[in-house]
């Protein structure tokens, strides 16, 4: 008896100190960081009855208990880790019960008593950069473990990038396939959003500041789609998008210009007498000095990319600047390496063209042109190095100009 009465205090001051303990060590386990998500599928709604649980009944009496009635715990999986993932639970084609995690994730499933055969469930995975993947299964025959391998975009946004010239800014898009492209704008906002469905981002700028009529851009991966978000300067701009192939490089070319309402596009004629009404007067050394200063910091390579024929109005002002330096030098140009070219002649024009960086004083007379913009470091930025940022042309403009003033004074 005594020894009873003994034994209940000390009961007691064992059950009151472990109340504490297991509630901490409860707290530590669920303040701790745990990769694994745990999901609750169950529907709310047991399944009905049917005769097919009396046989569960007597089979569970012969070593099939765990089989029917224990709940399951599915390990689900992704290649890569740390996708979103979309859970149903679906029965007789009626979703029962729906949860958004993401990978890795432990998804509590109702034992086998509570399904019927028509129950199912789907594991929908997505993550940005790759194809969203889905998976359904019997829900009496899911596996213990799931992964699911997604795969990379088909399409690839590689390049994006701005110019500015006469009043004109052009957005520039490549990618590697073409893609389906929606553009919406909303004239209350100012700017507009380009969509490329099924495209990464492979572009290092994501976010740039603008030039012309753009102000910001930004870039962005949203699942499947690359978004693009573009800031302009008035809500009631105009955007005229084209596209094209660029056989050399391979690549699907999208641009889309931005105008004021009602903007025309400049003649020959117009921009033949914009060019002649420069004021430039050929200086062969300092010319050279300033032709020298660009072909160093922007490159062969970059400038002759420049110069290819793109199908754009910035082609018709290099064109008419050539015949502009021709008409200076009784309708001829020469280049660094001492050939004589006839702008007269197409074939010659031609030439004198895919050799411009090297055609003397072609490049001073660009600058010229420049110059006469309201934004001109972004001006020759388009005209000879369409590729590269506002902030890295910047310092090679400011360089050429001071070779400029440097030699001119």
């Amino acid at each position: 008896m005594s020894s009873a009465m003994r034994t209940a205090p000390s009961l007691l001051v064992c059950l009151l100190l472990g109340v504490p303990l297991m509630a901490g060590s409860a707290s530590v386990r669920a303040e701790s960081p745990d990769a694994v998500n745990h999901v609750d599928l169950i529907p709310t709604e047991r399944a009905a009855w049917s005769p097919k649980n009396l046989g569960i009944g007597v089979t569970s009496m012969f070593g099939g208990w765990n089989y029917w009635y224990a709940e399951r715990e599915i390990d689900v999986e992704t290649v890569p880790s740390n996708a979103n993932l979309k859970l149903y639970y679906i029965r007789s084609n009626f979703q029962k019960r729906f949860e958004q995690s993401h990978s890795p994730a432990l998804v509590k499933i109702p034992p086998r008593v509570d399904m019927t055969y028509k129950d199912a469930v789907r594991f929908s995975a997505i993550a940005d950069g790759y194809l969203a993947q889905d998976v359904s299964y019997d829900a009496q025959k899911v596996p213990d473990k799931v992964v699911i391998q997604l795969q990379v975009l088909p399409n690839s946004l590689v390049y994006l990038g701005h110019t500015e010239f006469g009043g004109r800014t052009s957005l520039t898009l490549r990618t590697t396939e073409q893609p389906d492209v929606r553009m919406s704008k909303n004239t209350s906002l100012r700017g507009f959003q380009i969509a490329l469905t099924k495209t990464a981002l492979k572009v290092e700028a994501k976010s740039q500041k603008g030039a012309g009529h753009i102000t910001d851009i930004d870039a962005l991966q949203l699942g499947e789609d690359a978004i693009i978000r573009v800031q302009t300067d008035a809500p009631d701009v105009e955007v005229r998008s084209r596209q094209s192939y660029d056989a050399v490089q391979q690549q699907h070319v999208y641009v889309f210009d931005i105008v004021p309402p009602g903007a025309a596009a400049p003649t020959d004629a117009q921009i033949r007498a914009r060019i002649d009404s420069l004021a430039y007067a050929p200086d062969e050394r300092c010319d050279d000095r300033y032709g020298a200063v660009l072909r160093e910091k922007v490159g062969d390579s970059d400038l002759s990319d420049a110069f290819r024929p793109s199908g754009e109005l910035t082609d018709v002002y290099r064109r008419e600047a050539m015949l502009k330096l021709g008409r200076l030098h009784e309708g001829q140009v020469k280049t660094d390496t001492g050939e004589t070219l006839h702008t007269g002649s197409s074939l010659e024009l031609a030439l004198a063209m895919q050799s411009a960086a090297r055609v003397r004083g072609y490049l001073a007379l660009l600058g010229a042109l420049a110059r006469s913009e309201p934004e001109p470091s972004d001006a020759l930025r388009t005209l000879v190095a369409p590729t590269r940022t506002s902030a890295e042309f910047a310092p090679i403009y400011d360089a050429a100009e001071a070779t400029r003033k440097d030699c001119h004074h």
